[in-house]
C-alpha cells in the first residue's frame, strides 16, 4: 500500500491539534456506574431525597440574595421595602407563636417586620389596571368585556407563579410552609410590584409589569383569550352604536351539498361593505364564523394586525402615558375615599 506523507507546517500543525485530544481515565466510567448503583439502591430502600428550601442549603446568605434579586429585575429595592414584599403573613405568625414558646410576652413577642399583604394588594390593583389601560390603548376598539378576559388571562395564579419562579422569588420567599404553596407566590409577586410603586413609582412599576406579565402575550391570540358566545349579536349591538347599517349575511358560494362533506362560503356586509367572510358545514355556522372575522376587523385584532408594542425604546412614551394615568385614577380612587 502506498501512503503519501506531507511534512508542509500547516498539515503538521493541523494533525497535532486533531490529535490532541483529553480523554478521561478507564475507571472512570465504572466508576460512574457503580457510584449511580449505590444511589439508586439507597433512594429504592429509603425512598427519595427530601426536598429542602434554599435557606437551608450551603452558601446561603439572605441579604446577598436579596441584593442578587433586585439587580435581577433592574430595579432599585430599599432593603425593608423588599424584605416586606418577601415576607409572608404565616412566617410572621410562626415566628411570633415560637417567640411565645419561649416565655416572651407583649410587644417582645412580636416581630419587629410587617408582612406584604398591604404592599400585594397595592400591587395586585397597578397591575390590573396598567394591563387595562395598556390594551385600551393599543386596541381601541376592543369592548371593556374583551379587555376585562385578557387582563383576567394575564393576571391568573399559575402565571404569576411562574414569573415569580423564573425570577427566583419562590427561593427566597420568607414562609411558614414548604414548598411554597401557589397562592404565597403569586402574593409575593404582586407585593413586589407594590414595593416598585412605593419606592420608584408608578413608571418604573409599569416597565415591570409590561415587560414580565405583558409580554406573555407575544405568541397569544388575544381573540382567543375572550370567547364570544354570541357574535352575530355583538356585532349588531356595535353597528347600532357607531350609527351603521345592521349586518346582513350572505351565501358567498357552495361546494359539495349533495355529499356528507358540504362547505359553505358566507359573507357579512353593512353599507354593502365586506366585513368577514367564513367557512363552515353548515349555514349556521359559516354565517358564526364569518360575524367572528368581522369582529376581528372591527376590534383590529386580525392575524396581519401590529405586534403588541413592547420595544423599550420606541414604545417609552406609550408607558409613561399609562403610567401617568393609573397614577391619576389610583389617586383619584384614594381621595374619594378619604372623603
Amino acid at each position: 500500500m502506498l501512503v503519501a506523507y506531507c511534512c508542509s507546517p500547516e498539515c503538521f500543525h493541523l494533525f497535532s491539534s486533531v490529535s490532541d485530544v483529553r480523554h478521561h481515565a478507564r475507571w472512570f466510567a465504572p466508576f460512574l456506574f457503580a457510584l449511580r448503583r449505590q444511589v439508586q439502591a439507597i433512594q429504592h430502600k429509603y425512598g427519595p431525597e427530601e426536598k429542602k428550601p434554599r435557606s437551608h442549603q450551603e452558601n446561603w446568605d439572605y441579604d446577598s440574595e436579596l441584593y442578587a434579586f433586585g439587580k435581577r429585575v433592574g430595579e432599585d429595592f430599599t432593603d425593608a421595602t423588599l424584605r416586606t414584599a418577601l415576607t409572608d403573613k404565616s412566617y410572621v405568625e410562626r415566628e411570633e407563636a415560637r417567640r411565645k414558646e419561649m416565655g416572651l410576652e407583649g410587644e417582645a413577642a412580636k416581630l419587629d417586620i410587617q408582612d406584604n399583604q398591604e404592599l400585594a394588594q397595592t400591587g395586585g390593583v397597578f397591575i390590573s389596571d396598567y394591563i387595562k389601560a395598556y390594551l385600551r390603548h393599543v386596541y381601541r376598539q376592543l369592548p371593556e368585556e374583551g379587555i376585562g378576559a385578557i387582563c383576567e388571562h394575564l393576571t391568573r395564579q399559575e402565571l404569576l407563579v411562574y414569573i415569580g419562579r423564573h425570577l427566583g422569588v419562590t427561593d427566597i420567599i420568607l414562609c411558614a410552609d414548604f414548598p411554597i404553596p401557589h397562592e404565597v407566590a403569586s402574593t409575593a409577586l404582586q407585593a413586589i410590584v407594590g414595593a416598585i410603586v412605593q419606592d420608584t413609582g408608578a413608571q418604573k412599576a409599569g416597565l415591570f409589569v409590561r415587560d414580565f406579565i405583558l409580554s406573555h402575550l407575544v405568541d397569544k391570540d388575544i381573540n382567543e383569550l375572550w370567547p364570544i358566545t354570541n357574535p352575530m349579536g355583538l356585532l349588531v349591538e356595535i353597528l347600532e352604536r357607531e350609527g351603521r347599517a345592521l349586518p346582513e349575511a350572505r351565501l358567498l358560494r357552495q361546494v359539495g351539498t349533495s355529499t356528507i362533506m358540504p362547505l359553505y362560503m358566507v359573507g357579512v356586509y353593512s353599507d354593502k361593505k365586506l366585513l368577514g367572510w367564513g367557512p363552515g358545514e353548515t349555514l349556521a355556522i359559516a354565517e358564526e364564523e364569518a360575524a367572528r372575522v368581522a369582529l376581528k376587523h372591527v376590534f383590529g385584532t386580525t392575524e396581519n394586525s401590529p405586534p403588541l408594542p413592547l420595544d423599550p425604546v420606541k414604545c417609552k412614551h406609550l408607558n409613561t402615558t399609562v403610567a401617568e394615568e393609573v397614577q391619576r385614577t389610583r389617586l383619584g380612587n384614594q381621595a374619594a375615599v378619604s372623603s
